[in-house]
């Protein structure tokens, strides 16, 4: 018995590879969660290395120094990631009211080109 052999054709679609597709620009809120989510990770890595150190300290010494070092590293990661979203939610914030800003300074503008010229015709 000879195998039938499948002559159907196979259709493929053509996708872009992921690094050609058009990608709208991260948005300040997913910038700074994933700010947030990347300082929360390092913190739990460094931590759970700082354990296994403690636990396999010699003395009490080694592993209160090993608990100083993962405080000292863990405070100065989260104070630089909150640094980050601050200045993320600033960006964010000049950035939608910069319309608002623009449309003031045409208005005092145009307040000021007037006021210029009925003083001038007043003189």
């Amino acid at each position: 018995m000879a195998a039938a052999k499948k002559t159907a054709k196979k259709t493929t679609t053509r996708r872009r590879p992921a690094q050609q597709k058009t990608r709208r620009p991260a948005s300040p809120a997913r910038v700074a969660a994933h700010t947030v989510l990347d300082t929360v990770e390092g913190n739990i890595a460094d931590g759970i290395a700082a354990v296994r150190a403690i636990v396999d300290a010699k003395d009490i010494q080694a592993a209160m120094d090993e608990q100083r070092k993962y405080a000292t590293s863990a405070v100065k990661r989260t104070r630089q990631g909150a640094e980050k979203v601050g200045e993320i939610s600033l960006k964010a914030i000049q950035d939608a009211g910069k319309p608002i800003v623009d449309r003031v300074k045409k208005a005092t503008t145009r307040v000021d080109n007037t006021l210029d010229e009925a003083v001038g015709r007043a003189a």
